[in-house]
Parts: structure tokens; sequence; C-alpha cells
């Protein structure tokens, strides 16, 4: 499972949903974990948005919450001469890699607010994704008991989130174009047999970055019967520090 859940009451119906969508670009790690941790603190206190942060890492490892022993196919020290960092985060499920080429999907989402199981919610992303495949020409699926999506086997998409008090953070990355051979350097989920994958690679040639974020926002919002607002990060928090 790659959800790590406090534990609450069942989420209460909502009225309707809508998400505040935010295109980070580029970004490190660090950076964007820690608006994450920010916005979700925010939103359990019944302020901010539901938010969609979408944005690709400069390549880093992250570890999920219950495996903080790096699942490694190389030594660790290989890894760090990569200028590859390992970060411990809270996040549900094992070890995956990001970098550029992939688009990460990070939801900060009152579940309660949206009358969303934590399941549904997953479901959802990886179905989201599924959307944005089919764009292609790529059938992507769902497997019983491994989160993620996956093509013919190879994985394509992973998943894992954070919950506390109904409201999310972390989400999905579905590789568009990342340098493939970086996931050689560790067991992807903690599954050794795990063959990754990624959309160039499945159709042959040069997937364009920016229209697969505009494919995950729109079947993001189809998936959840959401409305997306696309909003400038910065001119929404200096909004917010004057109010």
């Amino acid at each position: 499972m790659s959800v790590a859940l406090s534990p609450e009451t069942r989420p209460a119906p909502a009225e309707g949903r809508s998400v505040h969508v935010y295109d980070l670009g580029t970004t490190n790690y660090a950076d964007v974990h820690r608006l994450q941790q920010r916005l979700q603190a925010q939103r359990r206190e019944g302020g901010g948005v539901d938010s969609l942060l979408l944005t690709e890492h400069r390549p880093v490892i992250t570890l999920g919450r219950g495996h903080p022993v790096p699942d490694l196919r190389v030594p660790e020290d290989t890894v760090h001469n990569y200028g590859i960092s390992i970060v411990q985060t809270e996040r549900g499920g094992d070890i995956t890699y990001h970098g550029p080429g992939q688009l990460v999907a990070y939801g900060i989402i009152d579940l309660k607010g949206w009358d969303c199981s934590v399941l549904d919610y997953v479901s959802g992303l990886e179905t989201t994704v599924i959307g944005v495949l089919a764009d292609w020409g790529i059938r992507g699926e769902q497997q019983p008991g491994a989160r993620g999506v996956w093509v013919e086997g190879r994985k394509i998409a992973s998943l894992g989130i954070n919950v506390r008090r109904w409201v999310t953070m972390h989400g999905i990355a579905l590789n568009i174009d990342p340098d493939m051979s970086h996931f050689d350097l560790i067991n992807p989920c903690g599954l050794a047999e795990t063959e990754m994958t990624s959309m160039a690679t499945e159709v042959g040639k040069a997937v364009p970055f920016t229209e697969v974020l505009d494919a995950f926002v729109y079947h993001f919002g189809r998936t959840f019967e959401s409305t997306s607002h696309k909003v400038d990060l910065e001119t929404e928090l200096a909004h917010r520090r004057k109010g």
C-alpha cells in the first residue's frame, strides 16, 4: 500500500470540488516538500485552498515512511557520485526516483470536503494518468496490490501519499522522458524485478512536457469532477500575506 494515513472519521458530503493548479516548473525536491507541508498544515486548520502542485524535480531519490533503508541496486556512494540525494519522507510506498522529464503531481486536497475516501483518491490519481496515456495511444493499467500505473507489466507512474486529518500531500509521478538509467540505481517501489518505462519509450518519439501537464490537469478535473483554476503561486502567496 502506498498510503500513509492518520486515522480520522469518515468524510462528510461535499457540495462541490475545485482546485487551484500551480505549475512550479523545475524545482529542488526539498523546496517543494516544505511547501507541501505548509499548505497541508493550513488546509488541516481550515485555511488555504485545495491545490495541485505540478513540477519536475532535479534528480532525487525519496524513501517512504515505512522504508528508511534505501533499496538500492548499487552502493550508496555511487548514487551520491551521480549528484543524487536520498531523502526520507512521510509518504506511503517505498523508494522512488524523481528527475527532469518526469511530471510530478502533488495534491493538497481536503478529502472530507470532497466527500472522497482515501482509496478513491488514490485510484483517481491512477485513473487520471491512464487518461493522459490514452491521449498518446498508450494503454495504461492498474494492477491489484501494486499502486501506480503500468503498461504491459512495465511501470510508468509511481504513487505514494500522506494523509493527515483527511488532507493529502505527496502524489503521483509520471515518466514522460526522464533519464531511465537513473532507475537502475534502485529497486523501484522495492520491487527488484520491476522494469520502468516512459511515454517517450512507448511511443518512440519525444513527448512535449507542457502538453502532458495540460492533459493531466484536464483528466484530473474529469476524474474527480472538479473545476481547475491555474494560479501563479508567488502572486497568490503575496496576496495572502497582504490579506
